[in-house]
Protein backbone atom coordinates (compact mmCIF):
# COMPACT_ATOMS: atom_id res chain seq x y z
CA UNK A 1 0.00 0.00 0.00
CA UNK A 2 1.53 3.15 -0.79
CA UNK A 3 0.56 6.79 -1.46
CA UNK A 4 1.97 9.16 -3.32
CA UNK A 5 1.26 12.46 -1.43
CA UNK A 6 -0.26 12.62 1.88
CA UNK A 7 -1.21 15.71 4.50
CA UNK A 8 0.52 14.04 7.33
CA UNK A 9 4.19 13.51 7.75
CA UNK A 10 6.20 10.85 7.54
CA UNK A 11 6.36 8.59 10.72
CA UNK A 12 9.45 7.73 12.44
CA UNK A 13 10.10 3.92 12.21
CA UNK A 14 9.22 2.45 15.11
CA UNK A 15 7.37 -1.31 16.60
CA UNK A 16 3.85 0.12 17.17
CA UNK A 17 2.19 -2.00 19.98
CA UNK A 18 0.13 -4.63 18.72
CA UNK A 19 -4.33 -5.21 19.35
CA UNK A 20 -5.79 -8.26 19.82
CA UNK A 21 -8.93 -8.18 18.18
CA UNK A 22 -11.52 -11.18 16.94
CA UNK A 23 -13.03 -11.84 14.06
CA UNK A 24 -16.97 -10.96 14.31
CA UNK A 25 -17.97 -11.71 11.04
CA UNK A 26 -16.99 -12.94 7.55
CA UNK A 27 -18.57 -12.83 4.58
CA UNK A 28 -17.43 -13.32 1.02
CA UNK A 29 -18.33 -10.75 -1.03
CA UNK A 30 -17.00 -11.82 -4.54
CA UNK A 31 -15.58 -15.24 -5.52
CA UNK A 32 -11.53 -13.76 -4.66
CA UNK A 33 -12.95 -10.89 -1.92
CA UNK A 34 -14.14 -11.89 1.48
CA UNK A 35 -14.86 -8.94 3.82
CA UNK A 36 -13.94 -8.98 7.66
CA UNK A 37 -15.12 -7.89 10.59
CA UNK A 38 -12.40 -6.98 13.40
CA UNK A 39 -13.51 -6.17 16.63
CA UNK A 40 -11.48 -5.47 20.05
CA UNK A 41 -11.08 -9.05 22.33
CA UNK A 42 -11.50 -7.18 25.44
CA UNK A 43 -14.81 -5.40 24.30
CA UNK A 44 -12.90 -1.68 24.28
CA UNK A 45 -12.67 1.18 21.97
CA UNK A 46 -10.51 0.90 18.71
CA UNK A 47 -7.96 3.59 18.14
CA UNK A 48 -10.49 6.21 15.65
CA UNK A 49 -9.14 5.63 11.86
CA UNK A 50 -9.34 8.59 9.41
CA UNK A 51 -10.27 7.51 5.98
CA UNK A 52 -6.99 6.21 4.07
CA UNK A 53 -5.74 4.35 6.90
CA UNK A 54 -4.90 0.87 6.59
CA UNK A 55 -3.94 -1.68 9.42
CA UNK A 56 -0.84 -4.37 9.81
CA UNK A 57 -2.43 -7.50 10.25
CA UNK A 58 -0.44 -10.34 11.98
CA UNK A 59 -1.23 -13.78 10.15
CA UNK A 60 -0.04 -17.15 11.05
CA UNK A 61 3.56 -17.65 10.15
CA UNK A 62 5.01 -14.45 10.63
CA UNK A 63 3.76 -13.27 7.58
CA UNK A 64 2.56 -9.23 8.53
CA UNK A 65 0.50 -7.67 5.56
CA UNK A 66 -0.87 -4.30 5.06
CA UNK A 67 -5.21 -3.81 4.80
CA UNK A 68 -6.87 -0.65 4.04
CA UNK A 69 -9.78 -0.01 6.32
CA UNK A 70 -13.46 -0.02 4.27
CA UNK A 71 -15.96 0.96 6.87
CA UNK A 72 -17.29 4.69 7.88
CA UNK A 73 -14.08 6.11 9.47
CA UNK A 74 -17.12 7.83 12.15
CA UNK A 75 -17.15 4.27 13.48
CA UNK A 76 -14.38 2.81 13.73
CA UNK A 77 -14.50 2.73 17.32
CA UNK A 78 -16.47 0.01 17.33
CA UNK A 79 -14.94 -2.44 14.42
CA UNK A 80 -12.37 -2.42 11.23
CA UNK A 81 -13.64 -3.45 8.42
CA UNK A 82 -11.51 -4.77 5.66
CA UNK A 83 -11.90 -6.69 2.42
CA UNK A 84 -9.21 -8.60 1.15
CA UNK A 85 -8.93 -10.32 -2.54
CA UNK A 86 -7.13 -13.88 -2.90
CA UNK A 87 -3.49 -13.37 -4.79
CA UNK A 88 -2.93 -16.58 -7.08
CA UNK A 89 0.54 -14.83 -7.71
CA UNK A 90 0.97 -13.09 -4.22
CA UNK A 91 3.65 -13.71 -1.47
CA UNK A 92 1.27 -15.62 0.44
CA UNK A 93 -0.46 -13.35 2.97
CA UNK A 94 -4.15 -13.03 1.27
CA UNK A 95 -3.99 -16.83 0.84
CA UNK A 96 -3.32 -17.17 4.40
CA UNK A 97 -6.14 -14.53 5.29
CA UNK A 98 -8.46 -17.01 2.80
CA UNK A 99 -7.53 -19.77 4.52
CA UNK A 100 -7.10 -19.34 7.92
CA UNK A 101 -9.90 -16.20 9.56
CA UNK A 102 -12.57 -17.35 10.41
CA UNK A 103 -15.53 -15.67 12.46
CA UNK A 104 -14.60 -16.00 16.17
CA UNK A 105 -10.50 -16.06 14.69
CA UNK A 106 -7.99 -13.75 17.48
CA UNK A 107 -5.33 -11.88 15.89
CA UNK A 108 -3.07 -9.73 16.11
CA UNK A 109 -3.68 -6.15 14.92
CA UNK A 110 -1.59 -2.57 14.31
CA UNK A 111 -2.79 0.89 15.34
CA UNK A 112 -3.99 2.46 12.47
CA UNK A 113 -1.44 4.21 9.84
CA UNK A 114 -2.64 6.45 7.21
CA UNK A 115 -0.31 7.65 3.89
CA UNK A 116 -3.20 7.88 1.85
CA UNK A 117 -5.27 10.95 3.56
CA UNK A 118 -7.96 13.04 2.39
CA UNK A 119 -6.94 16.80 1.21
CA UNK A 120 -8.44 19.16 3.71
CA UNK A 121 -9.57 21.64 0.87
CA UNK A 122 -10.54 20.53 -2.96
CA UNK A 123 -12.93 22.03 -4.77
CA UNK A 124 -14.03 18.10 -5.57
CA UNK A 125 -12.77 15.30 -4.89
CA UNK A 126 -12.06 12.50 -7.43
CA UNK A 127 -12.13 8.67 -6.13
CA UNK A 128 -10.66 6.02 -8.78
CA UNK A 129 -10.76 2.61 -7.75
CA UNK A 130 -9.76 -0.28 -9.97
CA UNK A 131 -11.10 -3.85 -8.18
CA UNK A 132 -9.88 -4.74 -4.86
CA UNK A 133 -8.25 -0.87 -4.91
CA UNK A 134 -11.96 0.56 -4.18
CA UNK A 135 -11.65 -0.60 0.34
CA UNK A 136 -9.41 2.53 1.29
CA UNK A 137 -11.94 4.98 -1.26
CA UNK A 138 -15.37 3.85 0.23
CA UNK A 139 -13.64 4.87 3.84
CA UNK A 140 -13.12 8.46 1.68
CA UNK A 141 -16.68 8.53 0.31
CA UNK A 142 -18.31 8.02 3.67
CA UNK A 143 -15.91 10.84 5.23
CA UNK A 144 -16.78 13.31 2.20
CA UNK A 145 -20.31 12.68 2.28
CA UNK A 146 -20.53 13.28 6.42
CA UNK A 147 -18.54 16.87 5.36
CA UNK A 148 -20.63 18.00 2.15
CA UNK A 149 -17.68 18.17 0.61
CA UNK A 150 -18.24 17.67 -3.34
CA UNK A 151 -16.72 14.25 -4.89
CA UNK A 152 -17.59 11.55 -7.53
CA UNK A 153 -16.66 7.50 -6.74
CA UNK A 154 -15.97 5.52 -9.75
CA UNK A 155 -15.34 1.99 -9.22
CA UNK A 156 -14.04 -0.51 -11.82
CA UNK A 157 -14.42 -4.09 -12.01
CA UNK A 158 -14.76 -6.71 -14.90
CA UNK A 159 -18.16 -7.63 -14.15
CA UNK A 160 -20.60 -7.01 -11.46
CA UNK A 161 -19.53 -10.10 -9.99
CA UNK A 162 -16.19 -9.10 -9.53
CA UNK A 163 -16.83 -5.69 -7.73
CA UNK A 164 -16.11 -5.80 -4.25
CA UNK A 165 -18.06 -3.65 -1.67
CA UNK A 166 -21.33 -3.97 -3.98
CA UNK A 167 -23.45 -3.91 -0.69
CA UNK A 168 -21.56 -0.87 0.87
CA UNK A 169 -22.09 1.11 -2.19
CA UNK A 170 -26.10 0.03 -2.59
CA UNK A 171 -27.00 0.96 0.26
CA UNK A 172 -24.34 3.96 0.89
CA UNK A 173 -26.34 7.43 1.85
CA UNK A 174 -24.25 8.99 -1.01
CA UNK A 175 -25.04 6.33 -3.86
CA UNK A 176 -25.61 8.75 -6.24
CA UNK A 177 -22.46 9.76 -6.13
CA UNK A 178 -21.13 6.56 -7.38
CA UNK A 179 -20.03 5.32 -11.00
CA UNK A 180 -19.48 1.55 -11.52
CA UNK A 181 -17.81 0.99 -14.91
CA UNK A 182 -17.32 -2.45 -16.19
CA UNK A 183 -15.32 -3.67 -18.77
CA UNK A 184 -16.61 -4.44 -22.29
CA UNK A 185 -19.81 -2.79 -21.48
CA UNK A 186 -21.69 0.27 -23.46
CA UNK A 187 -21.66 2.86 -20.97
CA UNK A 188 -17.54 1.94 -19.50
CA UNK A 189 -15.98 5.37 -19.45
CA UNK A 190 -11.65 5.01 -18.64
CA UNK A 191 -10.65 6.45 -15.49
CA UNK A 192 -7.84 8.51 -17.63
CA UNK A 193 -11.69 10.21 -19.17
CA UNK A 194 -12.73 10.89 -15.74
CA UNK A 195 -9.11 12.86 -14.82
CA UNK A 196 -9.56 14.98 -18.66
CA UNK A 197 -12.44 15.86 -17.11
CA UNK A 198 -12.44 16.74 -13.81
CA UNK A 199 -13.39 20.22 -12.78
CA UNK A 200 -10.67 22.86 -11.54
CA UNK A 201 -8.56 22.28 -8.62
CA UNK A 202 -10.16 19.11 -8.13
CA UNK A 203 -7.65 16.15 -6.57
CA UNK A 204 -7.88 12.43 -7.86
CA UNK A 205 -7.28 9.72 -5.20
CA UNK A 206 -6.73 6.37 -6.88
CA UNK A 207 -5.61 2.66 -6.09
CA UNK A 208 -5.96 -0.35 -8.37
CA UNK A 209 -3.70 -3.00 -9.90
CA UNK A 210 -0.85 -2.09 -12.01
CA UNK A 211 -2.54 -1.06 -15.31
CA UNK A 212 -5.06 0.91 -13.48
CA UNK A 213 -2.34 2.64 -11.80
CA UNK A 214 -0.13 3.43 -14.60
CA UNK A 215 -3.25 4.74 -16.78
CA UNK A 216 -4.08 7.30 -13.95
CA UNK A 217 -0.72 8.32 -13.35
CA UNK A 218 -0.21 8.78 -16.80
CA UNK A 219 -3.45 10.88 -17.12
CA UNK A 220 -2.50 13.28 -14.41
CA UNK A 221 0.68 13.68 -15.11
CA UNK A 222 0.96 17.11 -15.83
CA UNK A 223 -1.14 18.12 -12.38
CA UNK A 224 0.81 19.78 -9.26
CA UNK A 225 1.72 16.67 -6.73
CA UNK A 226 -0.47 18.38 -4.05
CA UNK A 227 -3.36 17.46 -6.02
CA UNK A 228 -2.33 13.52 -6.85
CA UNK A 229 -2.65 10.68 -4.26
CA UNK A 230 -2.75 7.05 -4.70
CA UNK A 231 -1.94 4.02 -2.77
CA UNK A 232 -0.25 0.67 -4.35
CA UNK A 233 -1.25 -2.65 -3.12
CA UNK A 234 2.09 -4.04 -4.63
CA UNK A 235 4.94 -2.48 -5.27
CA UNK A 236 5.30 -0.85 -8.96
CA UNK A 237 7.82 -2.44 -11.54
CA UNK A 238 11.05 -0.42 -11.17
CA UNK A 239 13.06 0.17 -14.26
CA UNK A 240 16.70 -2.40 -14.21
CA UNK A 241 19.67 -0.13 -13.08
CA UNK A 242 21.76 0.84 -15.36
CA UNK A 243 24.87 -0.35 -13.17
CA UNK A 244 24.61 -3.37 -10.84
CA UNK A 245 23.97 -2.01 -7.15
CA UNK A 246 26.87 -1.38 -5.25
CA UNK A 247 27.46 -1.31 -1.39
CA UNK A 248 28.12 1.72 0.81
CA UNK A 249 28.73 2.72 4.18
CA UNK A 250 25.49 3.06 6.55
CA UNK A 251 26.28 5.99 9.47
CA UNK A 252 23.78 5.71 12.38
CA UNK A 253 24.15 9.29 13.94
CA UNK A 254 22.77 9.00 17.24
CA UNK A 255 23.99 6.04 17.94
CA UNK A 256 27.58 7.07 16.70
CA UNK A 257 27.74 3.60 14.53
CA UNK A 258 28.87 3.07 11.18
CA UNK A 259 27.32 0.02 9.04
CA UNK A 260 28.44 -1.84 6.05
CA UNK A 261 25.77 -2.44 3.67
CA UNK A 262 26.76 -4.41 1.04
CA UNK A 263 25.57 -4.54 -2.62
CA UNK A 264 22.72 -8.06 -1.59
CA UNK A 265 21.51 -6.59 1.53
CA UNK A 266 18.87 -4.17 2.28
CA UNK A 267 19.23 -1.21 4.85
CA UNK A 268 16.38 -2.78 6.86
CA UNK A 269 18.34 -6.36 7.00
CA UNK A 270 21.50 -4.81 8.04
CA UNK A 271 19.99 -2.91 10.90
CA UNK A 272 18.48 -6.21 12.30
CA UNK A 273 21.58 -7.94 12.11
CA UNK A 274 22.82 -5.28 14.10
CA UNK A 275 20.28 -5.73 16.54
CA UNK A 276 18.32 -2.58 15.86
CA UNK A 277 14.60 -2.87 15.39
CA UNK A 278 12.87 -1.34 12.18
CA UNK A 279 9.39 -2.43 11.50
CA UNK A 280 9.02 -3.88 8.30
CA UNK A 281 5.95 -4.94 6.95
CA UNK A 282 5.69 -4.96 3.15
CA UNK A 283 9.22 -5.10 2.64
CA UNK A 284 8.00 -3.68 -1.10
CA UNK A 285 8.40 0.47 0.02
CA UNK A 286 4.43 0.56 -0.34
CA UNK A 287 3.67 0.32 3.64
CA UNK A 288 5.40 3.03 5.00
CA UNK A 289 6.12 1.08 8.55
CA UNK A 290 9.88 1.45 7.74
CA UNK A 291 9.92 5.10 7.26
CA UNK A 292 13.30 6.63 8.46
CA UNK A 293 14.28 10.12 8.72
CA UNK A 294 17.83 10.45 7.09
CA UNK A 295 20.13 13.80 7.61
CA UNK A 296 23.43 13.63 4.97
CA UNK A 297 23.85 11.42 1.51
CA UNK A 298 22.07 10.86 -1.72
CA UNK A 299 19.47 7.90 -1.00
CA UNK A 300 17.90 5.58 -3.87
CA UNK A 301 14.42 5.82 -3.38
CA UNK A 302 12.55 2.87 -4.48
CA UNK A 303 10.04 3.16 -2.71
CA UNK A 304 6.17 4.08 -3.77
CA UNK A 305 5.04 5.59 -0.32
CA UNK A 306 6.86 9.16 0.04
CA UNK A 307 6.13 12.30 -1.55
CA UNK A 308 9.25 13.99 -3.47
CA UNK A 309 8.56 17.05 -0.83
CA UNK A 310 8.91 13.83 2.26
CA UNK A 311 11.71 12.33 0.15
CA UNK A 312 14.12 15.38 1.21
CA UNK A 313 13.88 14.13 4.65
CA UNK A 314 12.73 10.84 5.28
CA UNK A 315 13.12 7.15 3.27
CA UNK A 316 11.69 3.87 3.50
CA UNK A 317 14.93 1.23 4.52
CA UNK A 318 13.42 -1.92 3.83
CA UNK A 319 14.12 -1.02 -0.31
CA UNK A 320 16.18 2.42 -0.70
CA UNK A 321 19.80 2.21 -1.54
CA UNK A 322 22.50 5.37 -2.19
CA UNK A 323 23.72 7.19 -4.84
CA UNK A 324 26.39 8.25 -2.31
CA UNK A 325 29.04 6.32 -1.09
CA UNK A 326 27.53 6.86 2.42
CA UNK A 327 24.50 7.61 4.07
CA UNK A 328 23.77 8.66 7.26
CA UNK A 329 19.99 8.05 9.08
CA UNK A 330 18.68 9.91 12.11
CA UNK A 331 18.97 6.67 13.85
Amino acid sequence: MNSGTSSTPPRTAAAPASIPVRVAHAEPQTDEVCGYVLRRLDGQALPLAQAGAHIDVHLPGGLVRPYSLCGDPARTQEAYHIAVKREAGGRGGSRAVHETLRAGSVLHISPPRNLFALAPRASHHLLLGGGIGLTPLVAMAHTLHQQGASFTLAAYARSLAHLPLRAQLASAPWGERVQVHLDHTPDFVPAADLVARAAAQAHVYFCGPAGFMDSVRQACAAWPAERVHFEYFSAPAQPAPADAPAGFELVLARRQRRLAVPAATSIAQELHDAGIHVDTVCEQGICGSCITPYLAGEPDHQDACLSQAERATHLAVCCSRSHSPSLTLDL
